[in-house]
């Protein structure tokens, strides 16, 4: 499974009681409907399902490990990775 570096700095340093938002791709063999019930019996909110098999998910910083010991993911990353800001890419470049 790939973690995007950022996703590896929350998980190791959270900011306690603040929210994150992930992108989760399933891996090959597993629904992306499989993987978002995974993910809500974990207690991750899953808000909305995206293009090639991802959900946009939102969980505390603290919490990012219980999306990462889910099942059947491919790759975790921010949602920053879609955005664009004034000082140019967004996260994971």
């Amino acid at each position: 499974m790939y973690v995007s570096p950022a996703v590896r700095t929350i998980r190791t340093d959270p900011f306690e009681g603040e929210p994150v938002d992930l992108l989760v791709e399933a891996s090959d063999g597993t629904g992306v409907d499989d993987l978002a019930a995974r993910l809500r019996e974990a207690g991750v909110d899953v808000e909305e399902e995206l293009e090639f098999d991802t959900l946009r998910v939102s969980v505390a910083q603290e919490a990012v490990s219980a999306v990462l010991d889910c099942a059947g993911i491919d790759s975790v990353e921010t949602a920053n990775t879609l955005s664009m800001d004034p000082g140019g890419a967004g996260e994971d470049v």
